[in-house]
């Protein structure tokens, strides 16, 4: 069964607005799949960038030089510490990881032990300017690469990244990207309020380089980004989840995967399967193991502490009891995560897919309310991925 016909009264297209009309209609295969947590690791080696984006995490930390920039040895134990979880994809990310000396060594050393997929997240800068760069990396293990573009045009995109020059370097590097033989290519597109009117222009051209996968990713302040400047935050994501909805219709049938994140499903209403709340995070294949990214990042009793309080969270969700070991302490630490960070209405309270979605970002919500948020009728859905599609999953 196709995602639309779980759903009586939607449309088979992402180019209207969301209502509150859709009733869901269980799938029993979908509800009772097994879920696998994914197999990949990110590793953060710091926050040291050569750009500074307005909506960045760490904004605050890097102009203040706190970049808690990792030693070699220290990205190194994290690889092995993958590997011994199982993990067989890697995301090196920042900050800016192609600013590092030792990112060529590091992922010789990432396929050396054994990952079988080796990605970056880079905003293209030395890749866009050194003739070469890309090439020496996928020579040492580089298979995947995971592209930052934010605006169809120069004046957008480094009004966001506050560089000069960034626009053009992200459009170099992306063609180079595209034109070497057995490079994955995906971007990350950051939508904010200063860019959410262009979004489906932005998405013709990262379409252009022909990705593998387009990430919209709602702004949230959270972090250093809970300072950030008010023209950046949105008012409305009411207002604009038509033009997310117009850049999927665009190219949902020539780019393999689209991704919506940090919005509720019920703003994109018809286009489910592109929504990915924190809910789904730990069973996409493209996504972190987010157990080891807090244990990296907060340490181990910090870890154990949100895993017992998020376990006492999922006590009333059905699909917690059903799952094993694993799924309980990735599934329990995400309901941390969602009592910390996100908000719901009243009205989610009855909505049939409560325990499969996160909520608003709790800043918007506590600026905007909640009045947005539109429930689904009908049969109740508590397995994470219903929506997602087969191969998406772990």
């Amino acid at each position: 069964m196709s995602y639309a016909k779980h759903l009586s009264q939607t449309a088979s297209t992402c180019d209207s607005p969301a209502s509150g009309a859709n009733r869901i209609v269980r799938d029993p295969a979908r509800e009772k799949r097994a879920n696998t947590v994914t197999r990949r690791l990110a590793i953060n080696m710091g926050f040291t960038c050569n750009l500074r984006c307005r909506f960045c995490y760490y904004l605050e930390s890097i102009k203040a030089g706190r970049t808690n920039d990792a030693s070699t040895e220290e990205v190194k134990r994290r690889l092995r510490t993958g590997r011994s979880w199982g993990k067989r994809a890697v995301d090196l990310t920042g900050g800016e990881p192609t600013v590092r000396a030792d990112l060529p060594e590091l992922v010789a050393y990432a396929r050396e032990i054994g990952y079988k997929d080796i990605c970056i997240i880079t905003n293209g800068w030395v890749i866009g300017s050194e003739d070469g760069y890309l090439e020496k990396l996928a020579s040492a293990g580089l298979n995947d690469v995971l592209m930052s573009l934010h605006g169809a045009r120069a004046r957008t995109h480094e009004s966001l990244t506050c560089r000069k020059g960034s626009f053009d370097r992200i459009l170099k590097a992306a063609e180079r990207a595209r034109g070497l033989a057995g490079l994955n290519l995906r971007f990350n597109h950051v939508v904010c309020e200063q860019n959410f009117d262009e979004v489906a222009e932005t998405a013709d051209l990262m379409a252009s380089f022909t990705p593998n996968a387009i990430n919209f990713i709602l702004f949230q302040p959270t972090r250093d980004a809970s300072r950030s400047d008010e023209a950046i935050r949105f008012r409305s994501y009411s207002q604009a989840a038509p033009f997310v909805m117009q850049a999927i219709d665009r190219h949902k049938a020539a780019v393999p995967h689209i991704n919506v994140r940090d919005i509720p499903f019920c703003l994109l209403k018809g286009c489910e399967h592109h929504v990915k709340t924190l809910c789904q995070l730990q069973y996409e294949k493209v996504e972190w193991d987010y157990c080891l990214d807090v244990q990296f990042k907060r340490g181990k009793p910090f870890f154990i502490a949100s895993v017992l309080a998020g376990a006492g969270l999922c006590v009333g969700n059905p699909y917690f009891w059903s799952a094993d070991a694993d799924n309980k302490m990735h599934l329990a630490l995400q309901q941390a995560r969602i009592f910390t960070a996100r908000k719901k209405g009243p009205q989610c309270r009855g909505c049939a897919i409560n325990h499969i979605c996160d909520g608003l970002v709790k800043d918007y919500a506590e600026r905007n309310g909640c009045s947005e948020l539109a429930p689904y009728a009908g049969d109740r859905i508590t397995n994470p991925t219903y929506f997602m599609p087969r191969d998406e999953i772990e």
